[in-house]
């Protein structure tokens, strides 16, 4: 009789355990494949990510943006302002890795647009300075 209930626990305990196994890789399977949409999103999205972050950027001076620590500050600002189900799907640490690897583009963008800033900030102020003195 105990080899009976030996034998039926044996079968059930291996019967829980491909259960466990096969719900385990589909779970390991899943996940995988909602961070390869989450990444597939990331480069899909990044120039609308990049422009927020060129925004956030663009107050901070020269000597702070080479910063690690006030360009990581802005990153994870702008990770925050991402929609929650990308938020959901696509890891911190991801994020942070793909904006220091496109680091150098970001800074050259900045430097763009902080030099067009200047341009049309520029004429102003002369116009300003002349008009004065033509009086």
């Amino acid at each position: 009789m105990f080899d009976f209930l030996a034998g039926k626990a044996k079968a059930l305990s291996e019967s829980v355990g491909e259960k466990v196994s096969s719900t385990k890789d589909s779970v390991l399977d899943s996940v995988g494949e909602k961070k390869n949409v989450a990444v597939e999103y990331l480069d899909r999205s990044w120039p609308q990510i990049e422009r927020v972050l060129v925004d956030g950027l663009l107050t901070v001076t020269h000597d702070r943006i080479k910063d690690d620590e006030a360009f990581l500050l802005v990153a994870e600002k702008a990770f925050e302002l991402l929609p929650a189900p990308v938020r959901l799907l696509l890891p911190r640490s991801t994020f942070l890795a793909h904006t220091e690897k496109h680091r150098a583009s970001i800074v050259e963008m900045i430097e763009t647009k902080r030099e067009q800033r200047l341009a049309l900030e520029g004429p102003a102020i002369i116009e300003s300075e002349i008009r004065p003195a033509d009086v």
